[in-house]
């Protein structure tokens, strides 16, 4: 998201690039970009001149929407209450309540930061993205 957003192409970009510049696997990252593409933040174009693109405003979409997007299960923690021997229900868990309530203040704080602030942030520092990303054992 952020570096399609940062490079504002309109041209689709492939998902080998992607995966370069996110320094992820291509074959991970095809599968999130799926995910994108079915909530509607992006769009994905076949053949020759295809690729993925940003399909609504960065300033518009927030962290919380993206991550949401992303997300396999709906939460962030998923409590085994069916597969173990607890006696508490999940409503009085106070480790299904904990992880709940740290669950919407991480989604409270994420909505608050947009992939447009994400590319000021960029601008304003005058380093690519690539530079900005931390890579295994950097510091």
């Amino acid at each position: 998201m952020w570096f399609l957003a940062l490079e504002a192409q309109e041209a689709p970009v492939l998902s080998t690039e992607l995966a370069r510049k996110a320094m992820v696997s291509e074959t991970y990252l095809i599968k999130v970009l799926k995910r994108l593409v079915s909530a509607k933040i992006l769009e994905s174009r076949k053949g020759k001149k295809g690729g993925y693109r940003l399909k609504v405003d960065p300033r518009a979409l927030s962290l919380a929407e993206v991550v949401r997007a992303c997300e396999m299960d709906p939460a962030v923690y998923a409590c085994q209450h069916d597969n173990r021997e607890c006696r508490n229900e999940i409503e009085t868990c106070p480790v299904c309540v904990t992880m709940a309530r740290g669950e919407r203040a991480m989604f409270d704080e994420l909505a608050k930061t947009t992939i447009g602030d994400l590319v000021d942030f960029c601008l304003v520092r005058g380093r690519p993205v690539s530079e900005m990303v931390s890579r295994p054992g950097a510091r």
